[in-house]
């Protein structure tokens, strides 16, 4: 959802700046619209300026959540891992000790066997 709302401020903003772009090249060419309708362009203008700083500032919001959301993420899948490393090894450690538990018992019962015999 976080990177949705990256992506369409991104595109927001870039709408806005072709937007920009088109008005300043009308403006520079000095056409007849700009004579016709400049106090229409310069309101369209202020407008699409303010939709940009709008786009801006949530594509700034937008990028630092994902950002935060990330390193949550993160931190959780680490600490995950660090969890299942430690149960592994833990795991380990009590087969280890089974084996050499059931060794120990084979050899006392090896032994009790022997001491009967004699």
């Amino acid at each position: 959802m976080r990177e949705r709302d990256l992506a369409e401020a991104k595109n927001r903003t870039a709408t806005a700046e072709r937007s920009l772009e088109e008005l300043n090249r009308m403006f520079d060419e000095g056409g007849p619209i700009v004579g016709l309708f400049p106090d229409l362009l310069a309101s369209y203008f202020q407008t699409t300026l303010s939709e940009k700083a709008d786009a801006e500032r949530q594509v700034k919001a937008s990028g630092d959540e994902l950002l935060k959301e990330k390193k949550k993420l993160e931190t959780i899948e680490n600490r995950y891992g660090e969890q299942r490393t430690s149960e592994t090894r833990r795991d380990e450690a009590v087969a280890q000790a089974e084996t050499l538990d059931q060794r120990l018992a084979r050899q006392l019962s090896a032994s009790s066997k022997i001491g009967k015999i004699s």
